[in-house]
Order: C-alpha cells, then sequence, then structure tokens
C-alpha cells in the first residue's frame, strides 16, 4: 500500500516539476525579450545601429541578450575607455551605464514574476 502512495507522490511531483520548467522557460524569455526593448531605448543613439543591436537567444536553460551589430561596443559604452585627444593629451571617455541597469532589473523582475506565476499554478 505504501508503495502505491510513493509512485502516486512521484507522479504529482513529477507533473509539478514540468509545469514549474514551463513557468520558468516562459517568463525567462518574456524578460529577456523586455530587456532587448529596454536596451535599445536606453542605449547610446549616435548612429541608432548600436542601439538597434540588441536581441536575445535561447541558449542551454535560459536566454541571452547580446547586441548583434556592435558587440565590441558593449563593454567600451558601459565602463568608459582611454582615448587621446587631437592635441595628443590622453583622458577618458565617459560611461555611459545601459546595460547594468537593465541587468539588475532582469534579475529581481524574474526572479518576482517567477513567484508569482508559481503560486499562481
Amino acid at each position: 500500500m505504501s508503495r502505491d502512495i510513493g509512485i502516486e507522490i512521484g507522479d504529482i511531483m513529477n507533473t509539478f516539476s514540468g509545469e514549474v520548467k514551463e513557468i520558468a522557460e516562459r517568463d525567462a524569455q518574456a524578460i529577456a525579450k523586455e530587456c532587448v526593448q529596454k536596451l535599445k531605448s536606453t542605449s547610446p543613439k549616435k548612429t541608432g545601429k548600436y542601439a538597434s543591436g540588441w536581441t536575445a537567444k535561447k541558449k542551454g536553460n535560459g536566454y541571452v541578450v547580446y547586441n548583434a551589430k556592435r558587440p565590441s561596443l558593449t563593454h567600451l559604452l558601459e565602463n568608459g575607455h582611454p582615448k587621446k585627444n587631437q592635441f595628443g593629451a590622453y583622458g577618458m571617455t565617459p560611461a555611459i551605464p545601459h546595460i547594468k541597469p537593465v541587468e539588475e532589473w532582469a534579475n529581481e523582475e524574474y526572479e518576482r514574476r517567477l513567484k508569482s506565476d508559481i503560486s499562481n499554478a
């Protein structure tokens, strides 16, 4: 008799686990899309090519948000970089933090949304 209860509990746990995975996948995809939109609107727009280059793709169990058009600029714009002006003097370009705030928002929002969606399932 206890074996039957164990099998039932196992089946329930497997079903619940599958539902949680689906919820997590759906929430991760939604957050990734929102990150792309936020980065497109908050990125520097000298020509617009950098800002329009943000995209997301599925990688493993999660999503990666990256700049497909100008990937080498992300670190330089986010953190600033050394420069040399026309007179030979060195200095630094100002940092334009636009990735870190979106990353922090995404982490907090994913956790909040996942907890809410699992409790409502």
